[in-house]
């Protein structure tokens, strides 16, 4: 780190090092991606509600009002903020930062800060009291600093703790430190103090021991004598792009049948988190990890993540997705590399690396995801379109590359689909309109009927197809009505563009 200047003011190194913890405590992402230059909305997934927890967080640091951060296209890339905040310590001489000096102290930097918070803290025998243990608990749940975890701190209102995130942290204390029960829900335990006291209600202080952390996923009771095993029962299953919408769907039923679930998200990680515990409460089995199928260095964590920690792989279900869905003169460059990069590229290096995994098995099963309208023409898909035709010609080509291993490829080419898709297609309830009109039936597609497809072709009922093209979409492909715009279409401008991010 560089030194400061004369008059205490940090230097241009010292302010950008400090940022980067700053967006690391409150992304939780790993600091050796969290670099000066990457965009960070486009190649880190972090949007404005997560931009703006961390513009709070760097105007605690440096002591500066959050309204006089760089906003904007000013607030692109780390780099960029850490110039316009060096630019206004630099006009603010009272205003100095911490000498390096005492960044080793108790106050020290954030980054000293976060990385007591993220380490997990080593058991210490009888000398670590209760409220010790409680307290390190919460900090490596939350990420948050343990001098801000004080024992009368309200959890949610002052510390924002939800009540998701407070009910993962009672889990770890069920199973660390033996707590036998817990709370009902009628039972408010709003601070650390609180908590402290029902534990010592129920067993006392002295009797609570905490076992070293496991970093494996929890799982559920094997099945009682008698009870015929899940489908799935010992199989591994990724779902990238899971953390919402039809790869959530598609997550949860794989884990209802048996699997051990590798849940995948990028820009919606806070609701990949959820998906996985959501298993969890069920009785299923799963564990969550963090990254874009778009990035190599991503990709190389999720992997190695799944090959130390689980040991293997069945099931690999390419959901994660990247396109504009707008007018087809307005499609850029940018918009072409992403949406490539996403469904096409991403897909093949999940594939390639997830075929070692399987090949040690005896072989395993994939399958991507297209949209039926690949093949037919329809006003504002012509991005997804043309991109999903590339990823049913790759699944043609992986399962005869990948056939001897004995791993089978097959696509699932979905319609419409009732969810938060639908919303972003411009006069969306015009265009449902029309679609369930020209579908015979009447009845769109959803995510269930997908994923009902989509498990089927992961199991051994279908060990015979393989490059096959299933299409999900009640039969509106095979019309035309409802798929041509019913009157000309507008010419939208850049804002009325949207752009499909399914956890890129």
């Amino acid at each position: 780190m560089s030194p400061s200047s004369p008059q205490g003011i940090p230097s241009s190194a010292q302010v950008l090092e400090r940022i980067r913890q700053c967006a690391a405590s409150v992304t939780r992402y790993p600091l050796d991606i969290l670099t000066a230059e990457a965009s960070l909305e486009d190649e880190l997934g972090i949007d404005s509600v997560k931009l703006a927890e961390i513009a709070a967080v760097v105007a605690r640091e440096f002591n500066l009002s959050a309204d006089r951060l760089p906003r904007g296209a000013k607030a692109r890339t780390l780099g960029a903020i850490a110039e316009g905040v060096a630019s206004l310590l630099a006009e603010s001489a009272p205003v100095v930062a911490p000498p390096v000096a005492v960044e080793a102290t108790p106050r020290a930097s954030v980054a000293a800060r976060v990385q007591a918070a993220a380490t997990p803290r080593p058991v210490e025998g009888a000398a670590m009291d209760l409220e010790s243990k409680v307290r390190a608990v919460f900090a490596r749940v939350t990420r948050y600093p343990e001098e801000l975890l004080t024992p009368d701190a309200d959890l949610e209102d002052e510390l924002g703790i939800d009540s998701v995130k407070q009910a993962e942290v009672v889990a770890v204390l069920i199973k660390e430190l033996g707590w036998e029960v817990a709370p009902k829900s009628s039972q408010r335990l709003r601070t650390l103090s609180a908590i402290c006291e029902a534990i010592r209600s129920q067993q006392g202080a002295a009797t609570v021991t905490s076992p070293p952390v496991e970093q494996a996923p929890v799982r559920a009771a094997p099945p009682s004598r008698g009870q015929p095993p899940l489908p799935f029962e010992g199989k591994v299953a990724l779902v990238t792009g899971s953390g919402k919408g039809i790869g959530k769907v598609i997550a949860m039923r794989l884990a209802s049948a048996g699997a051990t679930v590798v849940v995948n998200s990028f820009h919606s990680r806070d609701d990949g988190e959820r998906t996985a515990q959501e298993i969890l409460a069920a009785g299923g089995k799963a564990l969550h990890l963090w990254g874009s199928v778009a990035h190599e260095e991503h990709l190389e964590r999720l992997f190695s993540a799944i090959g130390e920690q689980l040991g293997r792989l069945d099931f690999l279900v390419c959901n994660a997705s990247n396109g504009l869905i707008g007018p087809f003169d307005r499609i850029s460059p940018r918009d072409w590399d992403k949406a490539f990069r996403t469904c096409v590229t991403g897909t093949y290096e999940c594939a390639m690396r997830a075929r070692p995994l399987m090949a040690r098995r005896g072989g395993g099963s994939i399958v991507t995801m297209s949209t039926s309208m690949s093949q037919r023409y329809m006003h504002d898909l012509g991005c997804q379109g043309v991109v999903k035709a590339a990823v049913e010609s790759l699944t043609r080509y992986l399962a005869a590359e990948l056939a001897p291993e004995g791993i089978r490829t097959n696509c699932v080419s979905a319609g419409p689909v009732h969810g938060e898709l639908l919303g972003m297609f411009p006069d969306a309830p015009g265009r449902v309109a029309r679609w369930e009109a020209a579908t015979p039936g009447g009845q769109l597609c959803t995510a269930d009927d997908v994923a009902d497809v989509t498990e089927l072709l992961l199991g051994s009922r279908t060990q015979r197809v393989n490059g096959a093209v299933w299409v999900v979409d009640g039969g509106l492909s095979g019309t035309v009505d409802g798929l041509l715009p019913s009157r000309p279409a507008r010419t939208l401008g850049h804002d009325d563009r949207a752009r499909l991010a399914l956890d890129a």
